[in-house]
C-alpha cells in the first residue's frame, strides 16, 4: 500500500518551499512539498517532516523557522539533495533578527514561531504562528510533479 500511495502522490502536483531554522548554532534547511496555510485567525501555517530521517528534530527543538518560496529549481535541489552541512554555502541568504536564515533569491518568505508539533505515523506536523510575511517580487512558481519541478503557467 505504501508504494501505491507514493506513486499516486507523485501524480499530484504540489507546491514546494524551503523551510529553514538555526539549531544548535547551525543553519538547517530542507525542501518540502507539504507547506500549507492552516488558519487565518490566528495566522498559522504547517509543513510536514519525516521523523524516520530525523528531519523534524531541528524544527521541534527551535522556537522559530522560516518558509521560503522559491522559483529556482537549483535552490530547491540544494535543499533536497546536498549534504546538510554544505547547503547554505551554495545559496545567498541573510539572517532574520531571530537568527533564522532567509533565502535572498526567494520570491517571498514568512517567519513563524513554532506553536505545535504533532506526531502522525512516521512524520511530524510542524505548526507555526506567522510573525512576519514579505513578498519580494512576482514569481514564476514551481510545483513538484512526477519527481520533477515544473513551471506553472500563469
Amino acid at each position: 500500500m505504501s508504494e501505491g500511495l507514493r506513486d499516486l502522490m507523485r501524480r499530484y502536483p504540489q507546491g514546494v518551499a524551503v523551510v529553514t531554522t538555526t539549531w544548535k548554532g547551525k543553519m538547517v534547511g530542507m525542501t518540502v512539498n507539504t507547506f500549507n496555510s492552516l488558519s487565518l485567525n490566528p495566522p498559522l501555517v504547517l509543513f510536514i517532516a519525516d521523523r524516520t530521517k530525523g528531519n523534524d528534530v531541528p524544527f521541534r527543538e527551535t522556537s522559530s523557522f522560516s518558509v521560503n518560496l522559491v522559483d529556482d529549481a537549483k535552490i530547491l535541489d540544494v535543499f533536497a539533495t546536498k549534504p546538510v552541512e554544505t547547503r547554505f554555502q551554495e545559496v545567498k541568504f541573510h539572517l532574520s533578527k531571530e537568527g533564522v536564515p532567509l533565502l535572498s533569491d526567494g520570491y517571498a518568505y514568512l517567519l513563524a514561531s513554532r506553536s505545535q508539533v504533532i506526531d502522525v505515523g512516521d512524520h511530524a506536523i510542524i505548526v507555526g504562528e506567522v510573525k512576519e510575511v514579505k513578498v519580494n517580487r512576482e514569481p514564476n512558481p514551481l510545483v513538484y510533479y512526477m519527481r520533477n519541478y515544473r513551471n506553472v503557467c500563469i
